[in-house]
């Protein structure tokens, strides 16, 4: 009988021991566990630079840069972009715009006018893929252009009058992908590549432009020097 009691008590003692040890081991990890996920909310609410601003205006200051009058080509250009900021759900919304008229050198009666006027008006839809508005997106856009220069592919400079111009408008849709760059202070900076396709509209309609115009069936954007603030 003493020699069961002595087994049962020993039993006990080493049952007390291994079930303390595992407790210990259970709030370790849950020490762990709280602590990778304090990590992670750390991460994700540092890296909000746009948690109460909602607004974002951009331009390509290049754009606004005139050649002079020894070049080839007087071009007039504006680029920017307007955008709508919503950090919680990792969106923005925004609608870039573009204007553009190049006219031949004035200084050159016998150059060729290739003038092609640009209108082109934007809404893209970026989703961000990280943990916050920030980084890399992935979008869809559509795309309104229009359009007005001489049907052919060129002329002699003065030998055509501006009421021969003729205007097109031209609808298309795309896809592309994005980086973005935000500082806390508002400024930010963003590169991106898109592609789509005309699908209302005439193309090749004003004659040998450039890959770039949009006079082409494909539209093709590439931004590298746009940069904005955000409020």
């Amino acid at each position: 009988m003493k020699k069961m009691l002595i087994v049962i008590v020993v039993m006990l003692f080493f049952s007390s021991l291994y079930a303390e040890e595992n407790a210990n081991l259970k709030t370790e990890e849950k020490i762990d566990s709280i602590y990778v996920l304090q990590k992670k909310i750390y991460r994700t609410v540092k890296d909000q630079p746009l948690q109460d601003k909602k607004y974002g205006v951009e331009f390509n200051f290049l754009r606004l840069i005139t050649f002079g009058s020894d070049s080839d080509f007087l071009n007039h250009s504006l680029s920017g972009t307007f955008s709508l900021f919503y950090p919680k759900k990792k969106v923005e919304i925004a609608f870039p715009f573009f204007y553009s008229y190049p006219t031949v050198n004035l200084h050159d009666e016998f150059s060729q006018d290739y003038s092609l006027r640009q209108i082109i008006l934007d809404c893209h839809y970026r989703k961000f893929l990280g943990n916050s508005l920030n980084k890399f997106y992935i979008s869809g856009f559509i795309r309104y252009a229009n359009l007005k220069g001489y049907e052919d592919e060129g002329c002699i400079k003065g030998s055509r009058d501006e009421s021969e111009m003729k205007t097109e408008n031209k609808i298309g849709i795309g896809i592309g992908v994005g980086y973005r760059i935000f500082s806390y202070a508002g400024f930010y900076w963003g590169a991106s590549l898109s592609l789509g396709n005309y699908f209302i509209g005439e193309n090749n309609k004003f004659g040998d432009q450039n890959f770039y115009d949009n006079d082409n069936e494909i539209i093709f954007i590439f931004e590298f020097l746009k940069f904005g603030w955000a409020f």
